[in-house]
Order: structure tokens, then sequence, then C-alpha cells
């Protein structure tokens, strides 16, 4: 009787062990696919012709860029931020519509993609 009685009390905690396990590897899966559709995205904008996104950055910071659709991103709420800046570090600053065109011409393109989970890509990308 104490035997069965032990066995019980021990039985509750493992079945709770289980249970977060399993819970935990799908999260890892909810994660893994929004790395996937995070990585597919940030390459599909990099792979684009650099003039495009220069010029969806001009004329109004990248606003007029529109994400590829995928199926496999659907749940994935993106955003996506194309900025000219002549110094992108620590953060960038986005020069203004009204700068020179000799200074547009230089500056650099940094590209941001950010998830609403929590993952956020930031190059700079070069002509």
């Amino acid at each position: 009787m104490v035997a069965v009685l032990l066995l019980a009390i021990c039985v509750v905690p493992m079945a709770e062990a289980v249970r977060n396990g399993l819970s935990a590897s799908s999260a890892a899966v909810d994660k893994a696919q929004e790395l996937r559709c995070m990585k597919n995205s940030m390459e599909t904008i990099l792979a684009e012709p650099y003039q495009t996104l220069w010029s969806a950055a001009v004329k109004d910071g990248g606003a007029s860029y529109v994400l590829p659709e995928d199926t496999a991103c659907a749940r994935v709420v993106r955003s996506l931020a194309l900025v000219l800046c002549e110094q992108c570090a620590p953060a960038p600053v986005p020069l203004a519509a009204s700068t020179a065109q000799d200074r547009l011409e230089s500056a650099m393109l940094s590209v941001s993609l950010t998830s609403d989970k929590g993952y956020s890509f930031t190059t700079l990308v070069a002509r």
C-alpha cells in the first residue's frame, strides 16, 4: 500500500514534466519555422537589384517595397525598413529626402527585417 501511494505521488510530477517537454517541442518547431521564414525573406530581399532597393529607400523610406508573399510565412508578421544613411552604426540615421543628390548617391543602404516574435536581421547592402 505504501509503495502504491509513493508511486502515485511520483507519477504526478512525471506527467507534468512530460507535458512540459511536449509543449516545449511544439514551441521549438514554431520558432524554427519563424527563423526559416525570416532567412528566406531576407535572402529574397537581398537578391533584388540594388537599384530597386535604393529607389524604394529614396522614394518613401522603403514603404513602397512589398515583402514577397510566402504561404509558409503566413503566421509570421514581418516588418521591413530600408534606410539610406551616411553613418549606419550603431543605429542607422536616415538621410532626409531633401538631402543633396550627391550625398544620396554615396549613402549606404541599410536593410532591417524584424518579426513580431523577436527575430531581427540587419545588413548593409553594397552596390
